[in-house]
């Protein structure tokens, strides 16, 4: 059996892994099965975002791209491994995410049309325009802010 283990925090993560082993050791021993050959890897840490770089940048952003962006400040638990980074103390660490539909098909999903596809789905297609405009947009903006220009 293979899966991932999402959490935000390393004690939470330590007591899901000794949860998981232990369920695993018990089914086993229930079933009458072999001792379970069990691995489970280090994964990637949570990405945590220097909270007053966010808020800078998310000014700049909101000002170059109008209301729409907005500064995400729930938790995500997508497999990143942008966290690296800021385990290695890597300065001035921000992850940051783009709109990548049609606003077309934004409006329509919006409208009760279909549901917009995960990254994962066989239907996700990203619109290379305005995705690459506004990315590299973005980006630009953001290290230009970091370097206070």
């Amino acid at each position: 059996m293979e899966g991932t283990i999402r959490n935000y925090d390393p004690q939470v993560r330590a007591k899901l892994v000794a949860g998981v082993e232990r369920v695993a050791r018990a089914a086993a021993m229930m079933a009458g099965a072999p001792e379970p050959d069990i691995k489970i890897g280090d994964g990637s840490d949570s990405v945590v975002n220097e909270p007053d770089l966010t808020d800078r940048t998310a000014a700049v952003f909101r000002e170059a791209f109008g209301p729409n962006a907005i500064p995400k400040t729930d938790f995500i638990s997508a497999s990143e491994d942008y966290s690296a980074y800021a385990a290695a103390r890597v300065p001035h660490s921000l992850f940051f995410e783009i709109g990548i539909y049609d606003p077309a098909q934004v409006q329509a999903a919006k409208n009760g049309g279909p549901p917009l596809p995960f990254n994962h789905s066989p239907y996700y297609a990203p619109a290379p325009e305005p995705t690459i405009r506004t990315g590299v947009e973005a980006m630009t903006l953001a290290v230009l802010n970091l370097l206070g220009n």
